[in-house]
């Protein structure tokens, strides 16, 4: 079966969604992928339609990721198409009523709807429909990260690392402000924050406040081998997620990636992340509004290098065995035919 993809988001590009179609679609054979700009007039998205077409012609099925306007764009192409959601384009579409009405109707035109987790396939039920009749394709990891190594000039120091895009649903902020107190309860801690976003000048500054500026090392748009290099070398993973209503962490690859290398991850009960992290199995959730459960999460993993690597090698089993992107990619295109 010939698929098509259309979407804003793929790798080099980094962030979760472009990870996850590479992943997904990099499994497909006969899966072709066309990229489009992000419109920035409100019908810009109508300029889609003649290079969507043009790029359909000898397509089965074409395959959205981006339910508004992407998918507006698919459903008028008369084709066959699916649609991918991720959390975000959901509670974005409905935000807005005129925009809710819209996705609804994409949503019921679609052969097939995918979600990046049971949590975000829940979220589909304010459209009308009807969440269990969603495919839940969680996320996989790439096994080739293993692979790398990098130096990050901290000897003897204990690294507690994040990753992901600079924005306050990540929590970043939070780490940094709990570093004083995890150096006085843990010894040397290192916080390492790789990403990019709006958010860093903020981060810089919070770390300043803090008085931790000379503890906390900021990677900037790091490519996949840095990032599986840092992995490598931290003692703790940590994705400090807050729960909003106008943003949701729809799963976070990045906790499956930090299970590859065997980490302990510390990540709260927001969104779909407790897909990702199974609790006193492969890492520890706290309640995203409580940065004192944060803290002694954090502490008693950073104190007791056992009991991490109990979770971190648990973690890494999880994944070798449960994610990997050829069982989804059978699965997608299983659905899809």
């Amino acid at each position: 079966m010939k698929t098509l993809l259309a979407t804003y988001e793929y790798p080099p590009d980094l962030g979760g969604v472009a990870a996850y179609l590479g992943g997904l679609f990099g499994a497909i054979p006969e899966a072709r992928v066309v990229r489009f700009r992000l419109p920035k007039l409100p019908l810009g998205w109508l300029w889609h339609l003649p290079k969507l077409w043009l790029a359909a012609r000898k397509a089965d099925a074409v395959v959205v990721s981006h339910l508004l306007p992407l998918g507006t764009a698919a459903m008028l192409l008369g084709k066959p198409y699916a649609v991918i959601v991720h959390g975000l384009d959901l509670r974005s579409a409905a935000s807005h009523p005129r925009k809710k009405r819209l996705a609804a109707r994409v949503l019921k035109g679609a052969k097939l709807v995918a979600a990046n987790s049971r949590a975000t396939a829940a979220e589909l039920a304010a459209f009308g429909f009807d969440p269990s009749a969603a495919l839940v394709l969680t996320p996989a990891v790439d096994t080739d990260l293993e692979r790398e190594t990098l130096d990050l000039g901290v000897e003897g120091e204990k690294i507690l690392l994040s990753v992901g895009r600079f924005v306050p649903r990540k929590g970043f902020d939070r780490l940094i402000r709990l570093l004083p107190e995890l150096r006085k309860a843990c010894g040397d801690v290192t916080l390492v924050l790789a990403g990019a976003g709006a958010e860093e000048d903020r981060l810089r500054n919070e770390a300043v406040l803090s008085g931790v500026d000379a503890h906390v090392k900021f990677v900037i748009a790091p490519e996949r081998g840095t990032v599986a290099s840092l992995y490598r070398a931290a003692d703790v993973f940590a994705l400090a997620v807050r729960a909003s209503k106008d943003d949701v962490e729809g799963f976070g690859i990045v906790l499956l990636e930090a299970a590859l290398f065997g980490l302990p991850v510390v990540s709260t009960r927001a969104g779909g992340v407790p897909e990702a992290v199974e609790h006193g199995v492969t890492g520890l959730l706290v309640d995203p509004d409580s940065e004192s459960e944060l803290f002694e999460a954090l502490k008693g993993l950073l104190n007791d290098p056992a009991a991490a690597k109990r979770l971190g090698d648990a973690g890494r089993a999880r994944v070798l065995r449960d994610f990997a992107w050829e069982t989804r990619a059978q699965a997608f295109m299983k659905r899809l035919a």
